[in-house]
């Protein structure tokens, strides 16, 4: 199920603005997001985290500017030819009651399939590697609601897989898990790149678990990117006061070498911010 077999211009934006009904979320964003890596967005809360990457798989149009996928506008595509090439797996998904595993995960394969032929026996095959990759495949038959959060994230995250794209976009997958279940689904994200080749980008909320689990990091505030690049790059005491309005400092952790984020408090500058 290795999907990057092609060299194409990928996933970017170009002078990108996003709103809702109010102002503009995001202004005049640019970005390239690296073929076959992992990439994190990071940012306070509001700064248009999500709202980016809602733009990013078209479920919110540009206001101006575009999204491009291999150098074509998103919006010159049907909704059929990007969901073979993008998945995106919102905040809080959801479901029919009484879905099993296998359900959701089938589920994954429609934008693949005929008219003529709803579920082929290469569907079945795509379904049953899914599941084995996420290590769920005794859970086939169980209903969702059963399951651990945890379980669940796994359950999800191997209907996006099933989908067959190039490019995968998690909205805070680790949203409502303890430790060690966010340490978890992060782990299977990243063998899903490695072994998988596909290209990811995600939201997350803990600087150092992006470090952890990324190759590139974006840096986000108030609708606009204010750093990109490595962890190491980007993970840095000054961009922590400049984004979050955090004092920390920045360890490299002793298994990969990765920043690990040590918070200290808020600037004595921005007295306002203290509660």
């Amino acid at each position: 199920m290795n999907i990057a077999t092609q060299r194409d211009e990928g996933l970017r934006t170009e002078n990108l603005s996003l709103g809702y009904d109010g102002p503009n979320i995001i202004h005049n964003l640019s970005l390239a997001v690296p073929n076959e890596r992992v990439t994190s967005i990071i940012g306070p809360n509001g700064c248009g985290k999500s709202t980016l990457l809602r733009g990013l798989g078209r479920l919110l149009a540009p206001r101006s500017g575009d999204v491009l996928l291999d150098g074509a506008a998103l919006g010159s595509r049907s909704t059929r030819q990007i969901a073979t090439r993008i998945s995106i797996l919102p905040q809080t998904p959801s479901a029919p009651s009484g879905l099993t595993v296998a359900d959701l995960v089938s589920r994954g394969r429609h934008p693949r399939q005929k008219w003529y032929q709803q579920f082929s026996p290469e569907d079945q095959t795509v379904v049953e590697d899914a599941l084995r990759a996420t290590d769920i495949t005794e859970l086939a038959d169980t209903p969702l609601e059963d399951l651990s959060g945890g379980q669940r994230q796994r359950a999800w995250i191997s209907m996006t897989l099933a989908q067959e794209t190039g490019i995968v976009l998690l909205d805070e997958p680790t949203t409502y898990l303890d430790l060690a279940h966010q340490v978890d689904v992060l782990e299977l994200v990243r063998r899903l790149n490695r072994s998988h080749g596909r290209t990811v980008v995600m939201v997350l909320h803990d600087i150092s678990l992006a470090a952890r689990y990324s190759d590139h990091i974006v840096a986000m505030k108030d609708g606009r990117i204010v750093a990109q690049g490595t962890p190491a790059e980007v993970v840095t005491p000054q961009l922590l006061r400049e984004v979050f309005g955090l004092e920390a400092q920045v360890v490299n952790e002793p298994t990969e070498g990765r920043p690990h984020v040590i918070p200290i408090g808020q600037p004595a500058a921005n007295p306002s911010m203290r509660a």
